[in-house]
């Protein structure tokens, strides 16, 4: 099929006079959310934009996305081959942006196989003790009456949380260095400035990205160095890596480790969102706070929850889950296509990249009813498919860190909503930006009271009024 006849059979915007897609690109590249629900409402659950070299589909549809994440044959996940800029193919980018997430083929289906034990519920029950300490620690320096920037602190408590399961290193010394390197390059790397002007050259945003991947490369090394040298190996997903290299280094090579160790990201970034975004959204929202510490006095009474208690919180779970659904970690995902394929009754030509967009799938009314607004209860009486709530993806590719990233979200959660309100400081204004993600530019501010205070919520100001619906106008 021709890139002329799928411009003709999928709807979409044409492009403007000698700029082409230039505008939408950059509006895409500034304004991702408003720009997704706009091409939904005019053109429909499927769009088309891009021609010749480099077409494109967004796909808004449960159905579509049913089509695209289950044949990762054909859908392959994105990685730097696939992309129409110049990174360096044999510099440090190349090399920590080729982790699990994305490889495809056999490579991927091996090391993921590889992995998979490691994420038995033997091993997420191992950590659970580790889980309730980390959290405590970090608790230790918050104050009654005290305020705190929500943001990094949830932030810096996902990344201890992830460094003993993935990296089996001290959260405090290596995790958040490693962290805080990642989050640099990562920032960089969805840097709309950086993708539009790819030029290696001094005072360019991606030439400072290319610096920051070798920054990171190095300190990646360091830690897989001085695992090694240790000689003695644990339970962590590096330790399983490290064995595997070892075993077989055409299985698991030198630089399929050090990208490999960039799957950290994963472990705390979509992890600390949750954190901060629940809180919020708790704080906005009294009567369900209430509600979760009802259940949480009912079951847990003061106590931090064992393994089976986890299973016994429902409303718990039910506002982790529309956090996620509202806030999803990444706002939308892409796959290349290798080969012509159908979308419904739709057909994408080879080479034609495929967005699906977590952002509007979960707004969709017909599976969402009130979609913009925070209601945890939905979730004690509906079961949407993984192609309608996609926060952990869906298909062969889904997130096999899905069981530990909701043991230590509910562990974190029951602990701080036993001891703590936290009410958003007043005239704070809440701007969220991001590429791929929805993150507040500013922080979040928030005054720690006793967990018995009773909340007077002020209308919330910012942009983050058009991600959420609140009561109070």
């Amino acid at each position: 099929m021709t890139s002329a006849e799928l411009t003709q059979t999928i709807p979409g915007p044409t492009p403007v006079p000698v700029l082409g897609w230039l505008p939408l690109l950059i509006r895409f590249a500034f304004k991702p959310l408003s720009t997704l629900e706009e091409l939904r409402r005019r053109y429909g659950p499927i769009v088309k934009l891009g021609y010749g070299k480099h077409p494109a589909v967004i796909a808004f549809d449960p159905g579509y996305n049913r089509d695209v994440l289950r044949d990762p044959s054909i859908f392959h996940s994105y990685n730097l081959d696939y992309l129409p800029i110049p990174f360096p193919r044999d510099g440090s980018v190349a090399r920590v942006m080729n982790s699990m997430p994305f490889l495809n083929g056999e490579k991927h289906d091996d090391h993921r196989t590889h992995l998979l034990p490691t994420f038995h519920r033997n091993f997420i029950a191992r950590y659970h003790d580790y889980c309730i300490e980390v959290t405590q620690k970090k608790l230790g320096s918050w104050k009654i009456g005290g305020q705190i920037e929500l943001r990094s602190e949830m932030e810096r408590l996902a990344m201890w949380l992830a460094t003993e399961p993935v990296l089996g290193l001290d959260p405090e010394k290596d995790g958040e260095a490693l962290g805080y390197k990642l989050e640099h390059s990562l920032k960089l790397m969805y840097s709309p400035l950086a993708l539009l002007f790819p030029y290696n050259i001094p005072g360019f945003p991606f030439h400072n990205l290319v610096k920051s991947a070798e920054i990171l490369e190095r300190e990646v090394r360091r830690i897989v160095a001085e695992r090694k040298a240790k000689g003695s190996y644990g339970k962590d997903i590096l330790s399983a890596m490290i064995q595997l290299h070892e075993q077989d280094p055409q299985r698991m090579s030198e630089e399929d480790l050090i990208a490999q160790t960039i799957m950290f990201r994963g472990g705390y970034s979509p992890n600390g969102m949750a954190l901060y975004w629940s809180l919020f959204l708790l704080g906005q929202h009294p009567e369900v706070l209430k509600n979760v510490q009802q259940e949480l006095k009912q079951v847990l009474n003061g106590e931090s929850p064992t393994p089976e208690q986890l299973s016994q919180l429902p409303l718990l779970e039910g506002v982790i889950k529309e956090t996620l659904r509202l806030i999803p970690a990444g706002i939308f995902t892409a796959r290349y296509s290798m080969a012509a394929s159908r979308l419904g009754a739709y057909e994408v030509a080879k080479g034609t990249w495929v967005v699906l967009s977590a952002y509007i799938t979960h707004r969709i009314p017909e599976i969402f009813p009130d979609p913009y607004k925070f209601k945890p209860e939905r979730w004690l009486s509906i079961h949407p498919s993984a192609y309608e709530f996609m926060s952990f993806s869906a298909g062969p590719r889904y997130c096999i860190g899905q069981p530990l990233a909701m043991m230590q979200l509910k562990i974190a959660l029951s602990i701080i909503l036993q001891r703590f309100v936290l009410t958003l400081k007043p005239g704070t204004r809440v701007e969220c930006v991001g590429m791929n993600s929805i993150r507040p530019k500013h922080g979040l501010p928030v005054i720690v009271h006793e967990p018995d205070y009773k909340i007077t919520v002020e209308p919330v100001k910012g942009n983050i009024r058009a991600i959420v619906e609140f009561e109070n106008k």
